[in-house]
């Protein structure tokens, strides 16, 4: 049998190919408008938010850590008026429940505050914990109100939120 002069090209391998092809351009697609160093965020476009324009690891870390302060402070106006939201709870729980949130959230800036400097001192270890523990000071304030049983729903959802931002920190520190 003579050779053939057409090239020795399968059909699978020319459907593989342009598979491969249009699965590369909807990951493109997927991370349109998203900050390089927000891809493994879980709240991608809030991190794009809170990085700015950074464009190096070091300067999106200490935008968002920024943000995450700066947003954990327009919510402590609710945890200042907890007490007349918690009508449900009386005395010493009602207290237990207000000192505990107050302390969630100034445990939670300080840690931001502390993480700042640990970066701006190059050591990121720290800086990450630093993040971490605040991160986990977001839901604090709702553990208490719930195993108290009261309801803060407006303090709930704001807590959610600046979890959301913790984690986008955690996210940005730790992307490769």
């Amino acid at each position: 049998m003579a050779p053939s002069s057409r090239p020795s090209f399968s059909f699978s391998l020319l459907l593989l190919s342009a598979a491969s092809l249009l699965l590369a351009g909807g990951a493109d697609a997927k991370f349109k408008g998203i900050n390089n160093w927000c891809k493994t965020a879980d709240y991608r476009q809030l991190c794009t938010d809170m990085v700015k324009a950074a464009e190096t690891q070091d300067e999106a870390l200490a935008n968002a850590v920024q943000s995450t302060y700066d947003a954990t402070v327009r919510v402590l106006p609710l945890v200042d008026a907890l007490g007349t939201e918690l009508t449900n709870l009386q005395g010493e729980t009602k207290t237990s429940v207000i000192d505990t949130c107050k302390s969630s959230f100034d445990d939670a800036l300080d840690n931001l505050k502390e993480a700042l400097t640990y970066m701006a001192a190059k050591d990121m270890h720290t800086a990450i914990d630093r993040i971490q523990t605040a991160e986990g000071h977001y839901y604090d304030c709702s553990d208490a109100i719930k195993q108290m049983g009261g309801n803060a729903e407006s303090l709930s959802k704001a807590s959610k939120v600046l979890y959301k931002y913790g984690s986008n920190c955690m996210a940005v520190a730790t992307q490769t």
